[in-house]
């Protein structure tokens, strides 16, 4: 079997792709009689699939896919038993995937693409029972141009699987409910149970709309007397709350006590409530990188999305209106009472409200039922049939988001991860001799998908970082022993580390920064080993800069400069009053006849872990700074000019007495190599 690799899906040969979208077609044919309602909604399955897989691969996988990635590698038993904290059908359909289509990063997101397909496909099945052919059309399409279904259509997280499964679970309740379709057979009963329990294993927060199709079921049973359906109501769901009730008490409820432990409270505080709701709103319009300033469009929009609702209920279908509502009001309120910084979930998200957004599509083909009904007199003007008319302008208005939204998806310059580059540089520029630190041993996973590199590596584990620093500095020394540069990886939480870890301590103490960069969610730096001034004379200075630093001394290596060396000086300064911001040291290395600038090096003073606004009046700091030097810079003379400035506005800060903002702190020769 041919597997997908990473290229774009327009241009590589190797995708394996079926004439005509097979699955969605079987899912849509069976119901959708009317042909050009049935076109419209396999049309706009393969939008959305064109959509998704045209930048599929252009952005570089971040921590959480990573990690999926490394847990469908993992035994299946070892998944089951609770090796994440997030149910295991996703991570066990990874790996077979991966099996089929290979590990691109296109490949391993290959899987969410096909959910989200399936999606429209059941989306406009389930629009045909509820609103017939205009609801299956505007729901597919809805769905197709959604912002944040797209979103989760690129990324290899379980969250199109979820929101698929449920979905299925939502069609079969409905049709079930259906009085006029007989007592469900035991292979539907078995089919809605099955997608049920897949939707738990896949996602907790499918619980809200399986929640509302219990109770839907049960009312149907119970409405229409009907013994058999009653019994097959109460079996069919015991059956899910034993299975998924038995894994989760048994396997997976330690993470629920883990989360619960030390918190004041369960549910979230009211203003946490509020807030996140305006911004899960604004996130399932417009999508995960929606601005806030369109949160209350997004709400407007919502309302009157939900106002579609009475569209049904005038059409005599209360039962249906009263079934999207229960769907949305679940979906959106378990997430409330469970997910915030006060809540038992400590984050939010608006992928959380992914399982409402199917409902939501529901209610918007509500209005098709009010404006057949009631034409206004803009549509009248309108120079269509009534039908057409209501369609054309409920799609005008609901595409909105879509056209905001979605342009994210074709924005190459965002990246939510940009590890792969990092470890793109560090391959292209390590020598013999170079070691790698990793802090946060969370990376791991992505360090195993883009690695490995080609220098030793050492991950600093995050429980030895937090409850055992001493040993870390230890195990730090015997790592670095007999290494000559040492490339410092700092991953996610660790890039704020507040004061800086003792990794970094130790290596600002035994080397100097020759270079920083960074790259989303990771930071680079390399510290040189072998050129960190120690003990040299001191030369005395006294040099000002805007009345707050001076500069009262620095050392420099005894030695010439040849290329692929570094210049590296201790520069001493001294806080002549408390510095009114945290500035930034510049060093730049410029040929002494000409100017010219051949290299530099930013940074904040001793590396970042001394931020002048924490000087104090006469505080004395040590900053030992370094400029590597080109491969291919020439022989001379060269000046070694440093100053200070404000970032981000660059504004710097003058020499005292002079009109000049730098200064030539030292005057050196490059020798041949």
């Amino acid at each position: 079997m041919q597997k997908v690799n990473g290229s774009r899906a327009t241009t590589n040969s190797n995708i394996v792709t079926p004439r005509s979208p097979a699955l969605p077609n079987a899912i849509i044919a069976g119901v959708i009689a009317d042909k050009w309602a049935r076109r419209a909604a396999l049309g706009c399955c393969w939008l959305a699939f064109l959509l998704a897989t045209w930048t599929l691969d252009l952005r570089g996988l971040w921590g959480d896919e990573a990690f999926s990635v490394w847990a469908s590698k993992q035994p299946a038993l070892a998944l089951i038993a609770g090796l994440d904290a997030q149910p295991p059908l996703y991570h066990l359909l990874l790996g077979a995937s991966r099996l089929l289509w290979g590990e691109s990063v296109f490949a391993v997101r290959y899987l969410s693409v096909i959910c989200a397909v399936l999606l429209i496909a059941v989306g406009a099945r389930l629009g045909w029972h509820i609103g017939g052919p205009g609801a299956a059309s505007l729901t597919a399409l809805l769905l197709a141009t959604s912002p944040i279904l797209l979103y989760y259509a690129q990324e290899a997280r379980m969250y199109a699987l979820a929101a698929l499964l449920a979905g299925g679970a939502m069609l079969l309740a409905r049709t079930m409910c259906h009085p006029g379709r007989g007592s469900p057979s035991a292979a539907r009963w078995g089919a809605y149970a099955a997608l049920s329990l897949g939707a738990l294993f896949a996602h907790y927060y499918a619980a809200g709309v399986l929640l509302i199709n219990v109770l839907a079921l049960g009312g149907a049973a119970l409405r229409l007397r009907d013994a058999r359906r009653i019994w097959a109501w109460l079996a069919g769901h015991a059956a899910i709350a034993l299975i998924f009730g038995a894994w989760f008490i048994g396997l997976q409820s330690r993470y629920v006590a883990r989360s619960a432990a030390g918190r004041g409270r369960i549910v979230p505080l009211f203003e946490d409530i509020v807030t996140n709701f305006g911004v899960g709103v604004n996130g399932l319009l417009f999508g995960m990188r929606a601005d806030g300033s369109l949160t209350a469009i997004a709400l407007v929009l919502f309302a009157l999305g939900l106002m579609g609702l009475i569209g049904y209920w005038r059409h005599g279908q209360r039962r249906d209106a009263l079934l999207i509502l229960g769907w949305i009001v679940a979906s959106l309120g378990i997430v409330s009472a469970t997910a915030a910084r006060s809540g038992i979930v400590s984050d939010f998200s608006p992928r959380y409200y992914l399982f409402a957004l199917l409902p939501l599509a529901l209610a918007v083909g509500g209005w098709l039922r009010v404006w057949q009904s009631k034409p206004s007199l803009l549509l009248g003007l309108l120079p269509f049939t009534p039908s057409l008319r209501s369609f054309t302008l409920i799609t005008l208005v609901a595409l909105a988001p879509a056209v905001v939204g979605d342009l994210q998806l074709f924005d190459a310059s965002w990246q939510k991860s940009r590890y792969d580059a990092m470890i793109a540089v560090i391959r292209e520029r390590a020598q013999p001799g170079d070691g790698v630190v990793l802090v946060n041993s969370d990376q791991f996973p992505l360090l195993e998908y883009y690695g490995p590199l080609d220098v030793p590596a050492w991950i600093v584990s995050n429980d030895a970082l937090s409850h055992d620093p001493d040993s870390v500095g230890d195990e730090l020394a015997r790592f670095m022993a007999g290494k000559t540069r040492a490339w410092l990886v700092n991953y996610g939480w660790a890039m704020a580390l507040q004061p800086r870890s003792v990794v970094e301590q130790v290596l600002n103490a035994r080397g100097a920064r020759t270079y920083a960069q960074g790259f989303q969610d990771v930071a680079l730096a390399l510290y040189d080993l072998r050129f960190a001034a120690g003990d040299a004379p001191v030369q005395l200075r006294d040099v000002r800069f805007g009345g707050q630093i001076a500069l009262i001394g620095l050392r420099e290596r005894a030695q010439d400069y040849r290329p692929g060396e570094a210049v590296t000086l201790d520069l001493i300064w001294r806080a002549e009053r408390k510095p009114q911001a945290d500035y930034t040291v510049f060093m730049h290395l410029r040929r002494a006849d000409d100017g010219h600038q051949i290299a530099a090096f930013d940074s904040p003073p001793v590396n970042g872990s001394a931020p002048t606004s924490s000087w104090a009046p006469g505080a004395i700091i040590t900053d030992t700074r370094a400029v590597p030097i080109p491969s291919d810079a020439a022989p001379g003379d060269y000046h070694v000019i440093i100053g200070w400035y404000l970032y981000p506005s660059f504004e710097r800060l003058t020499v005292d007495g002079r009109d000049a903002t730098e200064y030539v702190v030292e005057r050196i020769t490059i020798s041949a190599p």
